[in-house]
This record gives C-alpha cells, structure tokens and sequence, in this order.
C-alpha cells in the first residue's frame, strides 16, 4: 500500500519543483521530506525525479505517475467533501483542454450554464492547438476534432463539423472573388501549423469532383485564433472549422466562399482516459457537453 502523505507529498513537489518547499508546504523538515521522497520511490520501484544541485525535474515515469496520482488524490477530496456536507454537491477542478479558437469564442460561452449550475466546480481551461497529452498533463477531458487512434483513450462524438474556405467582404472587394477552387492557386491564403506540421492542402468536393490544392501566403499561425483574426482583418482566405467561424458567417464578418461545396468533415470530439473511475464532476460535464453541442 501506498502512504497517502508520500503520495500528497509528490504531487506538491511536482507542483513546486523543490522537495524543501513542498515540505514547508506541508509541515515536514528538507529531511523528512526528502526521506518520504525515497520511500514513495522503493515503493513504486521508480525513480521519480532527476536530481541535481541545481534543479529537479520529473522522469517520464514520474510524469506518467503523477497524472493518476492527482485524480486519486482529487477523487479523494471529492469523497471527503461529500461525506461533510453529507449531501451530494458536485465541487472540485475540472481540467478541459481545447483547440484555442473554440475555446475562447464559443465554448467559453456555452459552458456559463454549467458554471452557474455548479458554483464549486473550478474549469480549468487549457487552451492550445496542438495535440495536448493527456497522461504527461494533468487534463482530465479534452476536445478534438476528429479522433486520434489511442486505446488509451475513451472518444465521443460531440457533433458533427466541416472546415470551410472563408474571407471577409472586404478581401473579396479588394480581390475579387475566386471563380474556382484552383484560383486560390495565386491567392494570399493563410495556412495554419497542424501538431507542428504546415496544413496547406486543401481539398473540397464540387461538382461531384474531389479537387486538392496546395496553397501558399504571408503569414501562418500554430494558433487557429490567430488565423480567424487575420481572416477577419482582411489578410487572406482562410481554411476553418465551421464551428470556429459559424458566428462570424452569421453576422457576415466572413464570406462562405463557395457555399455550394462540400468540405472536409472534421467532427468534434470529447476524449479522456480509460480508467474506471470517474468522479461526478466529470460525468456531469460530459452529460452537458452531449446537451449542448
């Protein structure tokens, strides 16, 4: 069995990046906390940290370690707080990663309710673009579209999504519209990095022909917010997520560009990791995010 003081006491170390400081934060001595350190270590029969005089990191097994350590020790809370109340009140951090544009411009939005609901629940908003790990981050859910082949990972299917070509009024004004898929050939197009890879063929279906092309322009971005402002300044043609720019074609803010085209399908996905347990806060958000989209 592992000691629960061990364990509270390697994820404050984690967290601060020193054993004495996370002894302090505990009550213990550099020395005791140090001992528990070692013992925690014998007991997993796995270094944890690679120790220097300067520094003190995770080994991968450590990083590995640490995710399961901290849903058991947030499970735990959960348990305690519950049997306190003596009544069941969702509370706790949920940690929700999410590609950046949807996050900040829609999610954020559509997750109020849930927050109203559920005052002590904390979201925590991990925002990024690339394909964020769940076992080396502590995230307990995460949105994707479309999903990649982990065994290790439960997926659902959120909603159904495409990308779509889009330009604001005054590019095409000043630019005219494309006549066809191929004229984006000499077009200022803005291309996006895709888990560090630049995602610059494009393909759509028209006219019961699928047609690809590889574009080319001034400017790129890793971050798809950063691409829908460009699209919305007027910089270029953009390749988005629908759901990322719904609103803005709504509003018209940016232009369909060839709204009688199919795109690529990129459905939206929630995912998180195959274990068992899963505390109630994290049932309840998936029941909502099902709702909602």
């Amino acid at each position: 069995m592992l000691h629960l003081p061990d364990v509270q006491l390697f994820i404050r170390v984690a967290e601060l990046g020193s054993i004495s400081a996370a002894g302090r934060a505990l009550g213990l001595s550099a020395a005791a906390a140090s001992a528990a350190l070692k013992r925690l270590e014998q007991r997993v029969d796995s270094q944890l940290f690679e120790r220097s005089t300067r520094s003190l990191r995770l080994t991968q097994a450590g990083e590995d370690f640490l995710g399961y350590c901290v849903q058991a020790a947030q499970a735990l809370d959960e348990g305690l707080a519950a049997l306190g109340r003596g009544r069941e009140q969702l509370s706790g951090d949920i940690h929700l990663g999410a590609p950046s544009d949807l996050g900040r411009d829609h999610l954020d939005t559509l997750l109020e309710p849930f927050r109203q609901r559920h005052p002590q629940v904390r979201l925590v908003m991990h925002l990024s673009d690339g394909l964020i790990d769940l076992y080396r981050n502590p995230i307990d859910l995460v949105l994707r579209y479309g999903l990649t082949e982990d065994s290790n990972l439960v997926g659902r299917k959120l909603c159904d999504n495409r990308r779509v070509l889009v330009a604001s009024p005054a590019y095409l004004q000043g630019h005219g519209h494309p006549e066809s898929f191929e004229a984006l050939v000499g077009r200022n197009c803005i291309c996006f990095y895709r888990n560090g890879e630049l995602f610059n063929r494009w393909r759509l279906f028209h006219r019961g022909l699928q047609r690809e092309i590889t574009v080319s322009g001034d400017r790129a971005a890793d971050d798809g917010a950063m691409v829908r402002r460009w699209a919305l300044e007027g910089r270029g043609i953009a390749y988005k997520s629908r759901l990322d720019v719904q609103g803005d074609l709504d509003a018209g803010r940016l232009v369909d560009i060839f709204p009688d085209a199919t795109y690529d399908a990129s459905p939206l996905y929630v995912a998180y990791p195959s274990r068992r347990y899963q505390p109630a806060r994290i049932k309840a958000l998936l029941a909502y995010l099902d709702g909602v989209f």
